[in-house]
């Protein structure tokens, strides 16, 4: 098939071949026959990248027969055009001359050729349109109601993203995602920032409604993993503004799943702030609506959990850890990605390590911890050293001081850790919370916890 560029010659040949009314032909592309009769005229400033596509796919559907009858007359046209260029300029001077020459040099100009009798007939039912509606509609009205449905229609067909380009958007910012719980999280700041920009760019434009919606939502969850990688900086002013835009993107276009998401983000920033009333009253609105199901309902119920039990109030941290549960409990295992983007059974059972030790019940806090360590993939670089914590503080108020010091040494030296503001503070919380001892593996710990607080308060 010749590749076809959709001129108004390219568009009056592949009417002609599928033998097709100007009603008809419009009818089987999805545009207004008056449309047709402007693109066929020449009188469009530009053929709409939306209106290719609209073409080019009736073309795509049409049989061999009609094919061949297209491409044999625009390849016959073109070879035309080509030999009678000069021939129609030198007539066309001819014609101007003659004309100003019989009227006193005064040029006459003709009426656009090709505004035949349909284009007449449309204007008549435009007429009787108006006349049906009633009085009181003239002038500046009139001229609206004729035109705007031509603008509208010249606005949709302006969206120039295309739908791999979208797909590929899509999926790496599922992938940043992903990485920021496996690779040091500032180390994806700079490209994270340029999709973000690209996507921004692309808003500026007008889109189809349908990609509009599904790149605001990629925006707000590249605003999302911006936040998440200040939060683990202890950028917490520039987090927070972040995680705001995010949840303000996903209200935009009604997305509660990214909008929870972004929402549990924010929860971040008073939990680490020590402030866990403050996690309440974000939370506590979006869960007075009882979300019931969903891994992003999971993480909201996990957070109230986990400040609950700062609070000492066990009752409200077994009903928040139950919903919690439940919600999760409502999505397939294969439905639950690894990152942000979702909650997952290790880090439910991580909650469950982390209100237990904050209330007190060490064995309950040892069996949560040994699951999520289970569960955890040993990649991931925060998390699993935090579960370690957990473990070693239920060790700690076991007596076993060796142990747990073990268990956190181990935490702050594995391989895969990044030695972030999450992890410092762990790493502070446990350190205060030790006796004095004078055995190998507390000395080991406290040599091991002095380097990481001290490079972490150097890098901040």
């Amino acid at each position: 098939m010749v590749e076809v560029d959709w001129t108004g010659e390219d568009v009056l040949a592949l009417r002609s071949a599928m033998k097709r009314s100007r009603y008809e032909f419009a009818r089987l592309v999805g545009v207004t026959p008056r449309t047709v009769v402007l693109w066929e005229n020449g009188r469009t400033t530009r053929m709409h990248a939306a209106s290719r596509r609209l073409l080019d796919r009736v073309l795509s559907e049409a049989d061999s027969v009609v094919v061949t009858r297209f491409e044999r007359a625009i390849t016959a046209g073109r070879d035309a055009g080509r030999e009678t260029d000069d021939a129609s300029a030198a007539l066309d001077r001819t014609i101007k001359l003659g004309r100003e020459t019989a009227l006193g040099g005064t040029e006459v100009r003709s009426a656009p050729i090709g505004l035949d009798k349909e284009v007449e007939d449309d204007d008549v039912r435009r007429r009787e349109l108006l006349a049906c509606i009633g009085a009181g509609l003239a002038g500046h009205a009139v001229d609206l109601l004729a035109s705007e449905p031509e603008k509208m229609l010249a606005a949709l067909d302006a969206g120039s993203i295309s739908e791999r380009r979208l797909g590929v958007l899509e999926y790496s910012t599922a992938e940043l995602g992903k990485q920021v719980v496996q690779v040091p999280p500032h180390e994806l700041l700079q490209s994270t920032l340029d999709q973000f920009r690209t996507v921004r760019s692309c808003l500026g434009e007008r889109q189809a409604t349908h990609h509009q919606i599904r790149l605001v939502r990629t925006a707000g969850r590249l605003a999302n993993v911006v936040g998440e990688i200040l939060f683990n900086e202890g950028h917490f002013g520039q987090a927070r503004l972040w995680y705001t835009t995010a949840i303000h993107a996903a209200q935009d276009i009604g997305d509660r799943y990214s909008e929870d998401i972004a929402l549990a983000g924010l929860a971040y920033l008073p939990t680490y702030s020590d402030k866990p009333r403050e996690v309440l009253r974000l939370l506590d609105p979006r869960l007075a609506e009882d979300p019931a199901t969903g891994a992003a309902a999971a993480w909201l119920w996990g957070m109230a959990a986990r400040a609950h039990a700062d609070l000492g109030d066990e009752r409200q941290f077994a009903h928040c850890i139950d919903k919690s549960a439940g919600a999760l409990g409502s999505v397939a295992s294969e439905e639950l990605p690894v990152g942000i983007f979702s909650f997952r059974p290790e880090k439910l059972a991580f909650y469950r390590a982390i209100g237990y030790a904050r209330l007190g019940k060490p064995d309950e806090t040892a069996a949560a911890a040994a699951q999520a360590i289970s569960l955890y993939d040993p990649n991931e670089t925060m998390e699993p050293a935090l579960v370690r914590f957990e473990h070693a503080t239920a060790l700690l108020a076991s007596g076993e001081v060796d142990e747990a010091c073990s268990v956190a040494t181990a935490a702050i030296t594995d391989a895969h850790t990044y030695v972030g503001l999450t992890v410092t503070k762990r790493a502070r919380r446990f350190d205060s919370t030790l006796r004095d001892g004078g055995g190998r593996a507390v000395a080991e710990w406290r040599q091991q916890a002095r380097t990481v607080i001290d490079s972490q308060q150097a890098r901040v």
